[in-house]
């Protein structure tokens, strides 16, 4: 009795047991064989160096799996970090040992770096329902000396021709380096404004430690008048901040109530004249068919009809 409820205490065990083993034996490898970063081949368990900070680069990822699968999908990320995402591709159905590469992935490395330098870590996922590989890769980021950043630009939208307005422009120093003599410069090209405002010294870090008691980040007001005489549209408005190390650029749109323009349309997005040449030349073409018709008509309706000769019958 005592053999028999021992026996049946271990049926669950057993089975428990068989389980771990089919899994193990039906679990799918798979080989992350190689992953560049920027055209530079990452070395597992090393410290890769070399890697702007902010700065966006292709990713590729080649692998292999020892057993067909299906729903195959890789996942590339840098963890612990707020302002990046994780990139995917679902690559589908995979056959044994064929080495494989991924699509080009577009990844902006972190930007959240407060040394000169800092270490990260890049992870590299190849999944399937059967399993899974996962392979980390040590990243050294570095800081640009000088860079600039143009974290906002404030401005009204829509105004009218003749009006000057505001433009609140917010830079920020992401450099590693102190930066001196920064301006900034509002222009709309397309009609030929702009306007320049000196913002000043900025630090590479908020410290106040420092002789200079400069921040790292400054706002500035800039104004800029619209030509009395501009017509009506939407402009592209360009704001650059610069120095004489780094220089920024960023593009804004904005709408102008002034003059009607001479071909009814707006500065961006003008109908070119070859709609209107085809147009023209449609109505050319249509014109020429219904004279031909016409001519057609009036020969049908003119045209005499031959007369029928007659002919004798004769019964003898």
């Amino acid at each position: 009795m005592k053999k028999m409820k021992r026996n049946v205490l271990l049926i669950p065990f057993v089975a428990v047991l068989a389980l771990m083993l089919v899994s193990f034996a039906s679990a799918v490898t798979f080989d992350i064989v190689k992953v560049e970063v920027d055209g530079a081949a990452l070395s597992p368990g090393a410290n890769n160096d070399g890697f702007a900070a902010g700065s966006t680069v292709p990713v590729r990822v080649w692998f292999e799996a020892d057993d067909n699968q299906s729903n195959v999908e890789i996942e590339v990320e840098f963890q612990g970090y707020d302002d990046t995402e994780t990139v995917s591709q679902d690559f589908g159905y995979v056959e044994a040992d064929t080495e494989y590469r991924s699509k080009i992935f577009n990844m902006r490395i972190p930007n959240d770096v407060d040394d000169a330098s800092e270490e990260t870590v890049l992870y590299v996922t190849v999944s399937s329902r059967d399993g899974e590989a996962r392979v980390s890769y040590e990243l050294k980021l570095q800081r640009e000396s000088y860079e600039l950043d143009v974290l906002s630009v404030d401005y009204s939208s829509r105004v009218s021709a003749g009006d000057v307005f505001p433009v609140s422009v917010v830079v920020e120093n992401n450099g590693y380096g102190f930066t001196e003599d920064n301006f900034v410069i509002v222009s709309i090209s397309a009609l030929g404004v702009s306007t320049r405002g000196y913002i000043g010294d900025l630090d590479s870090i908020e410290n106040y430690d420092n002789d200079n008691h400069e921040e790292d980040a400054m706002q500035k007001t800039v104004y800029l008048e619209i030509p009395a005489d501009a017509e009506s549209g939407v402009y592209e408005m360009e704001v650059i901040v610069y120095n004489d190390d780094s220089k920024t650029t960023v593009g804004n749109l904005i709408a102008v109530d002034g003059v009607d323009s001479v071909d009814g349309s707006d500065v961006l997005g003008e109908e070119t004249d070859e709609v209107s040449t085809s147009v023209v030349a449609l109505t050319v073409v249509l014109v020429i068919i219904f004279v031909v018709l016409l001519a057609v008509l009036v020969v049908l309706l003119t045209k005499k009809e031959k007369p029928i000769d007659e002919v004798e019958t004769s019964y003898y």
